[in-house]
């Protein structure tokens, strides 16, 4: 067993180490990192109005996975490498590349869809299909950015990447392909087949499992993996970290993507997030020496290493919330 706190080992000991970078970022990027986060956050909460209004379908909040997807993303090399996110995945697709009004406008032709769906009915179609539908999942694609399209049934998008990254390991080129899914993937058998044909084959790929601690009483630091009873292959390197730590994933997220460029197989990061409702505060822990909403846990981070400027940071949220509203007015105004 490694007693190296910065090392990431296969499972059962055989493959090879991760170092962790233990540097700190710099100030624009850590300041970079809090404003995508917060863009996530404000369109995350727009998204979550218009559906209280009536004016999209389901809406699938992020808040609280702010850091675990945005801190990941970024490593990503845009254009380069494929992504396959979930329907959670608002931070994903934002820092891959798309636009606020483009994410506004795909809540608003999706529910159009939907609703021209349950109107228009052939003759001869059973009765049942004109009952309305409780929610249409969010299938995030951004094809120009290599952000491939998710599918509606859950965890089909693991066995996707293992299938892309082999096509990329034959043609032999550099590239990783990144996967995310929720904890409910874990339990689907393509969860399980697809990171096992890509520990059998050493892909170059990157399992992401954003998993849900909020119901935890425990400071999410001395968190056990959540899936320690489910049987991973040899051959894949995992861990479990912090997803509200935007520096722990930025640093584990980069070390696992060098370790599956330069062929040296697959990584499951297991990211431990505090999910809650957008506008419902976070529920402080006892044990907890850091806060677990990723943008307060930003912020004091800034703040102990004297990066924080309340300024900066009244202008920034000032900036972001009128260019968020401005971009959901345009496209309720392009929708209509």
């Amino acid at each position: 067993m490694d007693d190296k706190p910065d090392s990431l080992k296969d499972r059962r000991g055989t493959g090879s180490n991760l170092e962790i970078s233990s540097s700190s970022p710099s100030t624009s990027l850590l300041r970079d990192l809090y404003a995508r986060m917060l863009l996530t956050r404000v369109v995350d909460e727009y998204s979550c109005a218009l559906y209280e209004q009536g004016q999209v379908g389901f809406v699938a909040s992020c808040c609280g996975h702010e850091a675990a997807q945005v801190a990941s993303t970024i490593c990503i090399e845009v254009g380069k490498d494929f992504t396959l996110p979930y329907y959670r995945d608002l931070g994903v697709v934002l820092t891959i590349g798309m636009t606020p009004y483009e994410v506004f406008r795909t809540y608003l032709q999706a529910h159009s869809r939907q609703t021209v769906g349950r109107d228009s009915v052939e003759p001869g179609e059973q009765m049942a299909f004109r009952q309305p539908r409780t929610h249409t999942i969010s299938h995030w694609g951004y094809h120009k950015h290599n952000m491939v399209t998710g599918p509606g049934p859950v965890a089909t998008q693991i066995l996707h990447a293992a299938g892309i990254a082999f096509a990329c390991k034959l043609r032999k080129a550099p590239v990783v392909t990144v996967a995310y899914c929720g904890d409910g993937a874990t339990a689907e058998p393509d969860f399980l087949e697809g990171i096992t044909f890509a520990a059998q084959h050493q892909l170059p790929v990157v399992f992401i499992c954003e998993q849900d601690c909020s119901h935890s009483h425990t400071d999410i630091s001395s968190l056990s993996p959540l899936l320690q009873n489910l049987s991973l292959p040899p051959g894949l390197a995992h861990r479990c970290i912090d997803g509200s730590d935007v520096i722990t994933v930025y640093a584990t997220m980069q070390s696992a993507m060098q370790h599956a460029r330069d062929g040296y197989g697959p990584v499951l990061l297991e990211m431990c997030v505090h999910r809650t409702a957008p506008g419902q505060p976070y529920i402080s822990l006892s044990s907890q020496e850091y806060p677990v909403d990723p943008l307060l846990r930003c912020q004091q981070l800034l703040e102990e290493q004297g990066m924080w400027d309340e300024q900066w940071a009244t202008q920034l949220r000032t900036r972001i919330y009128a260019e968020v509203e401005q971009a959901m007015q345009d496209a309720l105004r392009d929708a209509s």
